[in-house]
């Protein structure tokens, strides 16, 4: 029985990538009957939530705009790993009367698709029947998701959430790949309905309460990106760090350990370099789009701590 990810053929590369690192022979599918294939694979996914943890340019945004839904809620998908209230917005996130501490908390609900409006349901071409796990882009609040289609009359009559994931609103777009299809046409469909199920959202500790009476709201936010969408020197170090931990665990060689150690280190200093050069970083710190990044040192606000 082959693993429910989004990214298989993506992803597999990596793994032999990981088993090769520790003496294990190649594997054509992701296998969870196979032990070797199962570790490997977790520590994949564990090594990449916790590298995109640490927040890279490619994964980081700055004073990204919240909108309270129709409840005055802040639904937090969960492909986000870190939100805060922007430090270079209205004062919304300094101490003080009137003002906001936002943390991330379980709410009472988020939002899941539950039915489609297919926009452009592929043409001809298809073969009738159902066809699962088929791998959607977004267009909207979501990132992609696992879904089940049927097939009658050589065209897509139906689409069905097989892995809800993250959130949506209503409207989103979901586009499918004819290849995956096998239409003559990519298919097309936007979020017709969706239903309430538990999910985070964000909290305000200073009014002790989930509402948001704001229009807008300013965040910074870490995401958790799928495999595919990780550049390829960070995806280079987190394999090389997913190697480390699997050798480890199933091999248990303190020699072998050793090495990938150091190819863990050098595959760290190249992602570095890349991070380096997409941030322009100095020594001042970052501009994040502002004229002048630079704080001076301001003595009081150590006495104050």
């Amino acid at each position: 029985m082959p693993y429910p990810t989004t990214n298989a053929t993506q992803e597999l590369p990596a793994i032999n990538q990981i088993l090769s690192s520790c003496g294990q022979a190649p594997v054509t599918t992701l296998d969870q009957t196979n032990p070797e294939v199962a570790i490997a694979y977790d520590t994949l996914l564990q090594v990449s939530r916790e590298v995109q943890a640490e927040g890279w340019t490619f994964n980081k945004e700055y004073e990204y705009k919240i909108t309270p839904n129709e409840n005055d809620f802040i639904l937090i998908p969960n492909n986000i790993l870190q939100i805060k209230l922007s430090e270079f917005a209205d004062p919304l996130s300094y101490s003080g009367e009137g003002h906001k501490d936002a943390v991330r908390r379980s709410g009472q609900y988020t939002v899941q698709p539950k039915g489609f409006n297919i926009t452009n349901n592929g043409a001809s071409g298809g073969t009738n029947g159902d066809k699962a796990s088929l791998v959607t882009t977004t267009n909207g609040s979501g990132r992609g998701l696992t879904v089940d289609i049927t097939i009658k009359l050589n065209v897509v009559s139906e689409i069905r959430v097989k892995e809800p994931g993250i959130n949506y609103i209503l409207n989103d777009t979901i586009t499918i790949d004819k290849s995956l299809t096998g239409t003559a046409q990519n298919v097309v469909a936007t979020v017709a309905s969706t239903t309430p199920i538990l999910g985070p959202m964000l909290y305000d500790r200073t009014k002790h309460t989930y509402k948001w009476t704001e229009d807008e709201v300013k965040v910074d936010i870490i995401w958790f990106y799928d495999w595919i969408d990780i550049p390829r020197p960070v995806q280079d170090f987190i394999v090389a760090r997913a190697a480390v931990l699997t050798s480890q665990r199933i091999v248990g060689d303190s020699e072998q350990y050793n090495i990938l150690q150091q190819q863990e280190a050098y595959s760290r200093s190249l992602a570095m370099e890349y991070e380096h050069n997409q941030g322009e970083f100095s020594f001042f710190g970052t501009a994040q789009g502002r004229k002048n990044s630079y704080i001076s040192y301001q003595p009081y606000q150590a006495l104050r701590r």
